[in-house]
């Protein structure tokens, strides 16, 4: 529970609690959260599967803290991103908003495995790729692929 609204206790369940416990204290005696509007997002639409701080704990879902940037080491990789099911069939419609997302999930969660040189994705970067979603019946060996593929071209660097 946290303190509410003229001091009563409001009991937060659910994405309002993950999101309460993520994004920072109540704020100066108001009960307004620091919302970030980009960070919520990936919580509502990417952090049940992919952990709410990357760390997807699973093997079929890969865990993206300090690893997803290595995949923008290659076109292959950076398209890729952008193709997988969950970024191209997203409820994220807003191609501007499903940039600064993937820009969240890159840099922020990548974290040092984001080469310094790395271009922020763009709305226009969105538009097109996910207007070319990946097809396969074998998502693990594809993605298994890509990620040797850029981990081979990250060691080069």
């Amino acid at each position: 529970m946290i303190s509410g609204l003229r001091g009563r206790l409001v009991r937060l369940t659910g994405p309002a609690l993950m999101i309460a416990a993520l994004v920072g204290p109540v704020l100066s005696g108001r009960a307004a959260l620091a919302l970030d509007p980009v960070r919520t997002t990936y919580l509502e639409k990417c952090g049940g599967c992919h952990g709410i701080e990357g760390l997807s704990g699973q093997t079929y879902i890969p865990t993206l803290r300090d690893r997803v940037g290595t995949l923008s080491c290659t076109p292959e990789g950076r398209a890729y991103l952008l193709t997988v099911p969950g970024v191209s069939m997203s409820l994220i419609r807003d191609d501007a908003l499903m940039a600064q997302v993937m820009n969240f999930v890159l840099f922020d969660l990548g974290g040092r495995s984001t080469p310094a040189d790395t271009r922020p994705f763009t709305a226009e970067e969105v538009r097109t790729q996910r207007g070319h979603p990946l097809s396969t019946t074998d998502l693990p060996a594809v993605r298994a692929g890509v990620w040797a593929r850029a981990v081979a071209c990250a060691n080069h660097r």
